[in-house]
Formats: structure tokens, C-alpha cells, sequence
């Protein structure tokens, strides 16, 4: 961490943004405790990449204060493709847009859990912006509660079908994302399944640490396709991000 020089990066901040400088003080000391030096470096360069956008204070501020926690959930190689989706998007919505997208990748990484997963969902944002800009804000606004029924494929095919139906009425695309819309609440119970893997992970560490005395790592992948296994990788086991109830067996027993 030594050969990280914060002065230097909280001084070209705070040229743009004065506000900044107490702010990157505050958390570079969180993010140190979750960072390498390199992690460091690229978690302050993307924050001076963000500054150069000219979109504002507060995308640059979210920045900072959320990203440690992205990193906490799903390792710091996840901070080059999260500014990268930035840069990607700016060209095509409003900085309000992209720092509800900083905002929002702390919960989006606890509830996907897996850092590829989350390259999927900045993907699908990407995606968004360009076929239905105007329904990413209030996504955006919603997205803990749709993770929180969904998985990131039965969010994808929730968006494709409103950013299709609507594109060309915005008004009822705008409903449709907000989730003020029939139909858009039947989409979302239609692609719901019956236990995500994040909500049951805790208790299937708990059960494999009880029944073999000793800590596994596990990870959700989709598994959409059905002839889906689970499998290992680098010592890490890979479960289906989700799996329906099957008959009266509960998707925790399956998961067991």
C-alpha cells in the first residue's frame, strides 16, 4: 500500500470537486482493508476517470463510497469492468442515471453474489441504455427488490419484454419499470423462481460446516439451461443461482 500516493489523486479530485477530497480520505481506508495495492490504484484511476466525464460531484462521490462494498462482495476485478460500463453508458444517459448505478451494485452484488454474474448485469444495463434509456432510472430505483425475487436471467427476460413492448411509448415504458403496471408485475411473477441460491447460502455453509467439519466456498452461476450441473473450479463449488421446488420437496432440500 505504500507505494499508493493518496495525496495525488485527492488533490486532482478536489481541483474538480472540492467536496471530493474529505470523501476519498473517508474510504480509502475501508478500501484498503478489502483492496491490493493494485486494486488500489485502479479503485482511485476510475475515480479520476469519472471525474474527467464532467457529470458532476455526486457520480464521483457514490463512486468512492459504494465501490469498496461491490469489491467486499465479489473481489476487486470486478472495479475495471464496473468503470468500464460507466464510460460505456455515458454517452448515452445522464450522470443521475449512471451514479443510481453506482448506488445500486452493492445491493446488485449481494444478491448475485458472483462477479460474473455481475458482468452480466452491467451488460444488460449496457444493453438497456441503448433500446430503453428512459427505463433505467427507474429500474435503477427498484432493482433491490427485483433481485430480490429474480435471477439475473429472469431479470433480463423481465427487461427485454417491457424495452420491446414499449419502445416507441414511453410513457408506458416508463410505467412498465417502474412497476406500476399490470403487466410488468405479471412479468416479474412469471420469471420468479422458487429459492434463489443467495437466500439460502448461509444455511448451506452452515449444514456442509456441521456435516464435514470444515468451510467450502460457493458460488452461484446460471443455470438456465437445463442441462446444467453443478460443478468445481478452483476450488470453489458452483451451484444453479436458483432451482424450483420439486413436487413437495422444498428448493433448500434440493440445494442440500
Amino acid at each position: 500500500m505504500s507505494s499508493i500516493n493518496l495525496e495525488d489523486y485527492a488533490e486532482l479530485l478536489a481541483e474538480v470537486a472540492p467536496e471530493v477530497k474529505d470523501v476519498i480520505e473517508g474510504t480509502f481506508h475501508e478500501a484498503a482493508r478489502v483492496m491490493s495495492p493494485a486494486g488500489l490504484e485502479e479503485y482511485l484511476e476510475g475515480a479520476r476517470a469519472l471525474t474527467k466525464l464532467g457529470r458532476g460531484p455526486d457520480l464521483v462521490v457514490t463512486y468512492l463510497q459504494e465501490m469498496p462494498l461491490v469489491v467486499k462482495e465479489c473481489g476487486e476485478d470486478i472495479i475495471g469492468d464496473c468503470i468500464t460500463a460507466a464510460m460505456k453508458v455515458s454517452s448515452m444517459t445522464s450522470g443521475e442515471v449512471i451514479t443510481l448505478l453506482f448506488a445500486s451494485l452493492p445491493s446488485v452484488s449481494r444478491h448475485l453474489g458472483d462477479a460474473q454474474l455481475v458482468r452480466g448485469y452491467l451488460t444488460l444495463i449496457h444493453q438497456l441504455a441503448s433500446t430503453a434509456a428512459r427505463g433505467l432510472r427507474p429500474m435503477l430505483n427498484h432493482m433491490d427488490e427485483l433481485l430480490s425475487k429474480l435471477t439475473l436471467s429472469g431479470l433480463r427476460r423481465w427487461a427485454n419484454f417491457g424495452a420491446q413492448a414499449y419502445r416507441r411509448d414511453f410513457d408506458n415504458l416508463t410505467s412498465y419499470f417502474n412497476l406500476e403496471s399490470a403487466d410488468s408485475r405479471a412479468m416479474l411473477e412469471r420469471e420468479r423462481r422458487g429459492v434463489l441460491f443467495v437466500k439460502v447460502q448461509r444455511k448451506l455453509n452452515f449444514y456442509l460446516r456441521a456435516l464435514w467439519g470444515r468451510d467450502f466456498f460457493l458460488r452461484p452461476s446460471g443455470a438456465d439451461y437445463t442441462d446444467f450441473r453443478p460443478y468445481i473450479d478452483n476450488r470453489i463449488l458452483h451451484l444453479p443461482d436458483a432451482v424450483d421446488n420439486l413436487g413437495d420437496i422444498p428448493g433448500l432440500e434440493l440445494y442440500r
